[in-house]
């Protein structure tokens, strides 16, 4: 495997079989990243402190198979509990998973203080031409497509701990590599060096049910660090909901951070106001190493008029779709649901038609009914309503085209990834002005070095100039 590249590092745990001996149980995930498909033969060898699994011509060992009812194909499974394999891991002990074409490597668990993997390299010998950037974590990769879409960037890293999520991102950027586990277990050794840190911290510590903690006790923030330190990155970006702006966490992690990052912009941006029709107020903060003014995109107050509808962003097929009547159901408690707070249809727009030119914002948890998200009311009879498809849900968030779900991830798993992800349109704008500011910088050394008369010692130490 010396000159594969890796995949994919899966970090897990091994399990327990009956007889009480390690279990390896690698999913459809792990195995199609290395193209190994059911019913192929496969080897196992234990070589130097590590399990390699390879493809074989002829062998009693096969790829299993495993099928659930939203998949319309069996996928592969490799579930492995060989008493030898107590020769190099304990049960319940971490491993890491690194997955090539064809090739297989598991180990223990390499410790933070191992600045440098072996093989198989992670990255390429031939450097890429376009600004590179590395998700932490990524979920389904949204932000990473959007960031590709500007031309400038190519993604070289993604990572998450929910495999829905490293699903879809590998499904849409096959290049590259991903951490498929928990990031405060990834070795910075796995990471490969960018030009740019993507950083999304999980924000449930900041939601309205989690302030309490406020980003005390996660302790995320010196992890988020490690892992952006070893990327050798020139910039960072972060984005995360307004309140994580204001919590420890980012103090931590802005702390830690600020020798190698001095110059730090943040700044609060609703995506209605760069053009959307769906409301997405974020924070966003991006932090150089150099000195180079970076500025937020800035766009103008759309007129009225230019503003796009619901019904010219979702197209011409709103029939269809799950159409439930009001009254019954559980939207016709949520428009007769009164009070004082800010939980009511009077204050959000929970119902709305096709020539509304704004909707809630979008959430993870959309497919579950609630006042704060938007509807679709029938525009023929309003009596009726439906919650908005995830394919016109990627549309309201401006998600670039080419960009798709696996066939195996469910409707409900789609709307989920969308609601944890971001406003394309921004992220784009944003990804604009920080190559721009890149490239100022790049140019500002090229010309300086140009300019730099060189020198050398002479044969009584001293320098002179070479002429």
């Amino acid at each position: 495997m010396k000159d594969e590249n890796v995949r994919m590092i899966r970090n897990l745990r091994t399990s327990k079989n009956k007889y009480g001996n390690p279990r390896l149980f690698l999913e459809p995930v792990v195995l199609e990243a290395g193209n190994f498909e059911v019913g192929e033969s496969i080897s196992y060898t234990f070589v130097k402190q590590a399990l390699i699994i390879k493809k074989a011509d002829e062998s009693e060992y096969k790829v299993a198979k495993r099928k659930r009812p939203s998949w319309d194909k069996y996928r592969p499974l490799i579930d492995y509990s060989n008493g030898d394999l107590a020769m190099l891991f304990g049960t319940r002990e971490k491993i890491d998973i690194l997955v090539s074409d064809s090739v297989i490597v598991i180990r223990k668990e390499q410790s933070f203080d191992l600045c440098v993997i072996g093989q198989p390299r992670l990255e390429s010998e031939k450097p890429l031409k376009k600004l590179t950037f590395a998700s932490f974590p990524s979920g389904a990769g949204i932000a990473s497509a959007a960031l590709e879409d500007t031309g400038f960037f190519e993604s070289k890293m993604g990572a998450d701990v929910w495999d829905p999520a490293i699903e879809t991102y590998i499904h849409n950027f096959p290049k590259g590599s991903c951490y498929f586990g928990d990031v405060r277990s990834l070795n910075p050794g796995y990471i490969p060096s960018v030009d740019v840190a993507w950083l999304s911290p999980p924000c449930v510590s900041f939601s309205s049910l989690g302030t309490l903690s406020n980003g005390v006790i996660e302790g995320l923030g010196p992890h988020f660090a490690r892992l952006i330190m070893a990327t050798n990155a020139k910039a960072l970006i972060i984005e995360q909901v307004p309140s994580y702006f204001s919590s420890r966490s980012f103090a931590q992690l802005k702390g830690i951070l600020s020798p190698i990052f001095p110059y730090w912009n943040v700044r609060i941006l609703d995506a209605f106001d760069y053009g959307s029709v769906a409301s997405r107020k974020r924070g966003y903060a991006v932090a150089l190493a150099d000195k180079e003014s970076f500025e937020f995109p800035t766009m103008p107050a759309l007129p009225e008029h230019r503003r796009l509808t619901v019904g010219q962003v979702i197209g011409k097929e709103w029939e269809k779709g799950d159409w439930r009547p009001i009254k019954g159901t559980t939207m016709e408690h949520l428009l007769n649901k009164g009070g004082n707070n800010n939980f009511t249809v009077e204050k959000n727009r929970t119902l709305v038609g096709l020539d509304d030119k704004r909707i809630s914002c979008i959430i993870a948890n959309y497919s579950k009914i609630n006042v704060t998200s938007s509807h679709l009311r029938h525009p023929d009879n309003p009596n009726f309503w439906r919650l908005f498809r995830s394919d016109e849900l990627a549309r309201f968030l401006d998600v670039p085209d080419y960009f798709s779900f696996p066939e195996f991830i469910s409707e409900n798993l789609r709307t989920k990834l969308l609601g944890q992800s971001v406003s394309s349109n921004i992220v784009k704008a944003i990804g604009i002005e920080l190559a721009y500011t890149l490239m100022k910088q790049r140019v500002k050394k090229a010309i300086d070095n140009r300019f730099v008369i060189p020198m050398e010692e002479n044969s009584n130490k001293q320098l002179a100039f070479i002429l």
